[in-house]
């Protein structure tokens, strides 16, 4: 009937059409809210879908003004989907308060409060303005002064007319401190009468619906009054506020088994934003705000009540992601998902080092880790590949903490790792290379068809979505333990990547997400003389909540790795680059000249002249304008310069070292200096600092009398940062273990590279 109404234009008498179009929008806002609909229902929606019945279409037809007041009358009598149909029209139609006003009757009309009504004034609260809210305040304040135990969690009680304040507070349009802090007295008072009704660690299968609604309501009022309340806490406010808190917790996770019931899972997310709303003030307090908080809050905080959080909800995030079985993060049984997962990236790294999570070793995994570091990434790396993005997110800012933790313990045990084997390797944690194992086989089937240069657009919160998510973010917690390491370690952990090829895969993988033009949009339009941001200016922000920008998480992120990977990784790529076919030469060089060789250039001027490491001989200065790096080493009457200079696509092209004075040094002993420091600078993987010092290490042996190994004409190896040790019976001379091991593989002989006499 409505589609003959559409297309031939007839009248229907009675407001039939609008009643037709309402109860049609009733059906697709039922649709939009099941989880996991059953078949028959999944094709009811895609035969509306069909006959072009959809909300758009439906709103354009009928009467707008006999629709809008025909879903209130519906909405005031049921509440539930009528109610939130009101909120969509509303605001699909920018209807402007007044006219909302014209639907509905006085304000006192609304009251005593139904269900109907209540869900009316929540849905309605976005579009009033200041003045009508502070009327309906004016209507809940008085009532919930005074009720007995069975009235507070009634409708028409503290229940119904706290939600309603909560919900014009949500709105941000109340700013009368004096008033926020009579409702928390209001409260306090609340649980002192009856603290029974307060679900404090208690079994919520025995708990009346009427008794969880009035809890996430209070939940819900403490989160709201930390968000918008500006004035300090009285002492005992605190205690009432922290104290509660943590109960709530308790009871959150001893009911984890119940989440299926939505008011459960309700009430799960509502005290887990409590807990992140105060972890996020802790978090913030700056020296000037602590002297309005008591005396002892802040250590209390830190030692017991973000101890006693961390404490609960580290193992429920292990719980929930074991047993979930529907992994979507949009599903409402992973609602709960969000406001847990935010809560643990405010986990304090001490905090994660002394966990309790049982054991999880795995049988012949080589690692120089404790057990109880090993069992936290054994247990947290997998859920990198969880189908949720906030527990992505949340387990890639714990173990974010940890890395810079972890290069000591391969460190203590580096003699090992003798230099007698040509190319020694090490990997980096082994959780987190076999995880990227898997992610490795993942992506391949994802992007594995796409030729380099051709950008795939990832379609958010999809299956891919979060595989390719977490393979980057995988990468970005290897490039921080690398940045960590020392440059023996790195050297180790590069030659495990390089023998592995897993880099090479990751920069193929680069070239197909990052974006032809990683510029902000907006910026080429407002600032069209200054540098415009782009996403390798611009520091991504991993946030858990902030869904609008979703659709550049996986261009800036893949943007984000590569310039990691190029500034701490800058030979590996540069080897990469130099052997790859022509074409992805080409796409390489461009899009690197173009976007990023500036930044990394500047930074690292520009680190250079913010060093405050202090070399006993040598000086170093930096001009950002020509890229160029000037080292001067002095010792008794010799006197070296060096100049370095970046090229236009550094770190991809070959840094140049130049002659500047020279003083007291021979001509051949000065070409091989300038040879080695190329050569550390080209073949490094770390920054132009650490070559220049690893170079005076060498220059500093050579005139401590140490002879340089006779085969690679160096005193410091290359690699592995050794001394000439092994030294010839014959003629005397010594050399670097790995350059014999070389030498005698590439021979196939035994005999000193120099007298030729058998060495051993």
């Amino acid at each position: 009937m409505i589609l003959v109404a559409l297309k031939k234009e007839i009248v229907l008498e009675n407001n039939e059409l609008e009643k037709i179009i309402a109860e049609l929008l009733y059906s697709l806002q039922w649709c939009e809210e099941l989880d996991n609909p059953p078949i028959f229902l999944t094709g009811f929606c895609e035969m509306l879908q069909k006959m072009s019945i959809t909300y758009d279409n439906l709103c354009g037809l009928g009467n707008p003004s006999g629709l809008l007041q025909l879903l209130f009358n519906r909405s005031g009598e049921h509440g539930t989907l009528w109610s939130l149909i009101i909120a969509k029209l509303i605001l699909s139609r920018s209807v402007s308060p007044d006219e909302v006003k014209r639907h509905y009757r006085r304000k006192e009309g609304f009251f005593p409060l139904t269900e109907g009504n209540m869900h009316t004034i929540q849905s309605l609260c976005p579009f009033l303005s200041k003045e009508d809210k502070k009327e309906f305040i004016a209507q809940c304040i008085p009532a919930l002064l005074a009720w007995t135990k069975e009235d507070l969690c009634s409708t028409n009680g503290g229940f119904g007319h706290l939600a309603i304040f909560n919900s014009c507070l949500q709105t941000g349009s109340i700013d009368d401190g004096e008033l926020l802090h009579g409702i928390l007295k209001i409260l306090i008072c609340w649980k002192k009468d009856h603290e029974d009704i307060f679900l404090f660690s208690c079994n919520l299968s025995e708990v009346s619906p009427e008794i969880l609604g009035v809890n996430i309501e209070i939940i819900r009022f403490l989160s709201l009054f930390l968000k918008y309340c500006s004035s300090p806490l009285a002492e005992n406010e605190w205690d009432f506020v922290v104290c509660s808190m943590l109960a709530w917790l308790e009871t959150t996770s001893e009911n984890y088994a119940l989440y299926s019931v939505p008011l459960v899972q309700l009430f799960a997310c509502v005290s887990c934003d409590l807990a992140c709303e105060l972890s996020a003030f802790f978090d913030s307090t700056t020296l000037d705000a602590v002297g309005n908080l008591p005396v002892n809050l802040i250590s209390e905080w830190k030692e017991f009540f973000s101890q006693g959080i961390h404490s609960l909800l580290l193992p429920l995030l292990v719980t929930v992601t074991g047993e979930s079985k529907d992994t979507s993060e949009t599903s409402f049984q992973n609602a709960m998902l969000k406001p847990m997962c935010e809560t643990l990236t405010y986990i304090p790294k001490d905090q994660l080092l002394s966990h309790k999570l049982p054991a999880r070793l795995v049988a012949g995994q080589k690692t120089n880790l404790p057990e109880h570091l090993q069992t936290l990434l054994n247990t947290l790396a997998p859920l990198l590949l969880f189908r949720a993005r906030p527990v992505q997110i949340a387990v890639y800012h714990m173990l974010y903490k940890l890395m810079p933790e972890l290069p000591q313990y391969d460190q203590d045990n580096l003699k090992s790792y003798g230099d007698e084997e040509e190319e020694p390797a090490l990997s980096p944690p082994t959780a987190l290379m076999s995880l990227l194992s898997t992610q490795e086989d993942l992506l391949e089937n994802v992007l594995g068809c796409i030729p380099v240069g051709q950008i795939v657009t990832i379609k958010p919160l999809s299956e891919d979505f979060c595989y390719v998510l977490g393979y980057l973010l995988t990468w970005k917690l290897i490039l921080t333990f690398f940045k960590a390491s020392s440059s023996q370690l790195r050297a180790l952990y590069s030659m495990y990547l390089r023998k592995t090829k897993s880099l090479n895969k990751l920069l193929y993988h680069l070239f197909r997400l990052m974006p032809e033009n990683p510029t902000y949009a907006e910026t080429s339009v407002e600032l069209p003389n200054k540098e415009p941001k782009t996403f390798f200016t611009e520091e991504l922000q991993l946030s858990i909540r902030e869904t609008t920008t979703l659709p550049y998480h996986i261009p800036h992120l893949a943007c984000s790795v590569y310039h990691m990977t190029l500034k701490d990784l800058p030979a590996m790529v540069r080897l990469w680059w130099n052997s790859s076919e022509k074409r992805v030469f080409n796409i390489v060089d461009r899009f690197t000249s173009k976007y990023v060789s500036n930044v990394l250039s500047f930074q690292e001027i520009s680190s250079v002249q913010t060093s405050t490491q202090l070399f006993n001989g040598m000086t170093v200065k930096a001009r950002a304008t020509t890229r160029e790096v000037m080292a001067t080493y002095t010792i008794e009457d010799i006197v070296i310069e060096l100049i370095i200079q970046l090229p236009s696509n550094y770190p991809l092209g070959s840094i140049t070292v130049e002659s500047g004075k020279r003083v007291g040094v021979a001509v051949q002993q000065w070409r091989n200096w300038m040879l080695q420091l190329s050569t550390y600078l080209t073949h490094q993987n770390g920054s132009i600092m650490e070559g220049l010092a690893l170079w005076k290490n060498n220059v500093d042996k050579r005139f401590e009398g140490v002879e340089d190994c006779m085969i690679c004409f160096s005193v410091i190896h290359g690699f592995n940062y050794s001394l000439p040790k092994k030294a010839c019976r014959t003629c005397k001379k010594k050399f670097h273990s790995a350059c014999l091991y070389k030498w005698f593989t590439s021979s196939n002989k035994s005999t000193c590279p120099l007298c030729r006499e058998t060495f051993f």
